[in-house]
């Protein structure tokens, strides 16, 4: 009997952590200083308004997923849609609505403190669109709830917005970002103390860096490694698992790899957070590597393999191996 209790008792501290996980992602969205970063990301904004005037010719129902501020939901009112449902699990759904009504917009957007996955409207709608993009596109993994409203609300023909997006990566010799802000640094003594046997351990910790990778370190062409079409994709469809080759354009040596996602809103609105783009809230992702030298001309083969963290489960776990080097990367 005490070990049947025994392991009710772990079970329901790992569900009430879940649960604490859960209600923190949400609550974090309703603190404005988030809503600002994103609303003042002018390459974002810009896109995303681009992008829903496009879409919309008028007359249209939209669903807008994770509203936010209510920009989007908005937006898509100036845009003649008829009807916007704007949904949002955090109690930031409050402030948002009290926006609609003070820009006039009530009797179009309707602003719901509501789960995606749940909600369902009578009739098909027209249009979900939906700023779901997260550290290295998948982060925060709200694309699952954004494909489980798009199979329960989007009319046959209808679209998504973003409507498609790809993974991309590229090798990199970063001075900065491996000997100043990465493992690097602990290569060099600190007032004479030697730390140099922590550089292994860092690597071998593997957390992934959100920071701006200068296009200057990339040392290849950018490949692509996963690619989605919106209106089909399945949750599974994002984890995949392959082998890229690149070809160095000069001598030096590669400490790592820089990640990121390029967002196709609508066919002629690109929404690219590449290093030789302007820079967004979500800058590009360092997975460093140990310092290994390389010669113009050379093939680089990657292993890679993306899935869902384990523990984190808002977190992904990409696994990145070059010959008999790996590391199991935290994206989060």
């Amino acid at each position: 009997m005490a070990e049947i209790e025994s392991g009710f008792s772990v079970a329901l501290r790992e569900s009430e952590g879940q649960i604490l996980a859960v209600d923190y992602y949400f609550n974090s969205y309703a603190e404005l200083g988030l809503q600002r970063l994103m609303v003042s990301d002018q390459p974002r904004t810009d896109a995303f308004a681009a992008a829903i005037k496009e879409a919309l010719a008028g007359g249209e129902t939209v669903i807008d997923v994770g509203t936010g501020s209510g920009l989007l939901a908005m937006l898509a009112a100036k845009a003649g849609a008829k009807r916007v449902y704007a949904l949002d699990q955090s109690t930031v759904a409050e402030a948002a609505r009290e926006t609609v009504e003070k820009n006039g917009m009530g009797d179009v957007v309707e602003v719901l403190n509501a789960n995606a996955v749940d909600f369902q409207v009578a009739e098909p709608v027209d249009l979900i669109v939906s700023e779901w993009l997260g550290h290295f596109g998948f982060a925060e993994t709200m694309l699952d709830d954004v494909i489980e409203c798009r199979d329960a609300n989007l009319k046959e023909g209808g679209r998504m917005l973003p409507s498609g997006v790809e993974l991309m990566l590229a090798p990199v010799n970063s001075s900065v970002l491996y000997e100043y802000e990465g493992p690097g640094f602990w290569k060099d003594e600190v007032h004479g103390i030697d730390f140099s046997h922590l550089e292994d351990r860092e690597l071998e910790q593997a957390l992934a860096i959100k920071t701006h990778v200068p296009s200057e370190d990339l040392i290849a062409e950018p490949k692509g490694l996963v690619k989605l079409d919106l209106a089909k994709a399945s949750k599974e469809d994002v984890w995949q698992s392959g082998e890229l080759e690149f070809e160095i354009l000069r001598d030096g040596e590669m400490n790592g790899f820089a990640g990121w996602f390029v967002a196709e809103l609508t066919p002629s609105v690109i929404l690219d957070t590449g290093p030789e783009q302007p820079t967004t809230h979500w800058m590009q992702t360092y997975f460093s590597m140990k310092p290994v030298p390389v010669k113009k001309g050379d093939t680089i083969r990657l292993k890679y393999n993306l899935g869902r963290h384990p523990v984190e489960t808002r977190s992904l776990l990409m696994h990145l191996a070059v010959g008999e080097t790996s590391y199991s990367f935290t994206v989060g």
